[in-house]
């Protein structure tokens, strides 16, 4: 008999388990906060719709790495960013080669200076995101003015933008969800 009642029980606790956690979500009870330190983007939105070429090329996300990725308007504010990148990149120790970075402009008239700019950074794409689009979308779907601020954004290794981090967050923040995501 006391076989029975322990294989009942064994049985019966992941049934338990999920009619509770059902129960539970349908009641609409979750947590409200996360525990990543950056900041979800409002809406979900895949790099595909937008016309950004690498060169002459489009560009394409077939190579499955996440992207860190700055949008370059201010050359000064994205020096931070993209020096920040590429530290994030050599801190991911065996995990760097499943990231690559990313800089993407729209003005023609700081193409120059970013061009200087990343010959001290190699390994990090130019991108140009030729009508602006991105740009919009980003700051769209961000709680900060793009603009101004240039903050490292993630993209996922499918195409879609993940979240980005307000200027002023500890780089040890920005890690510690680096190593989560990837």
């Amino acid at each position: 008999m006391k076989n029975k009642i322990l294989a009942a029980i064994i049985l019966l606790t992941p049934i338990a388990i999920v009619v509770a956690s059902s129960i539970i979500f349908s009641a609409g009870i979750s947590p409200t906060n996360t525990n990543n330190n950056g900041v979800f983007f409002k809406d979900y939105f895949n790099f595909e719709q937008f016309s950004i070429k690498e060169g002459n090329e489009e560009f394409k996300f077939l190579d499955g790495k996440w992207v860190l990725s700055v949008y370059v308007t201010n050359i000064e504010k994205a020096k931070e960013s993209i020096y920040l990148m590429r530290q994030l990149n050599v801190a991911l120790n065996r995990d760097i080669y499943k990231a690559k970075r990313v800089a993407f402009f729209s003005n023609k008239l700081i193409e120059q200076d970013l061009d200087e700019l990343l010959k001290e950074y190699p390994r990090t794409s130019k991108l140009n995101d030729e009508n602006g689009m991105l740009l919009n979308v980003l700051q769209r779907n961000s709680s900060i003015d793009m603009n101004i601020e240039n903050p490292i954004f993630i993209i996922d290794p499918y195409g879609r933008a993940v979240m980005f981090f307000p200027p002023g967050i500890d780089p040890k923040k920005i890690l510690k969800d680096l190593k989560v995501l990837i």
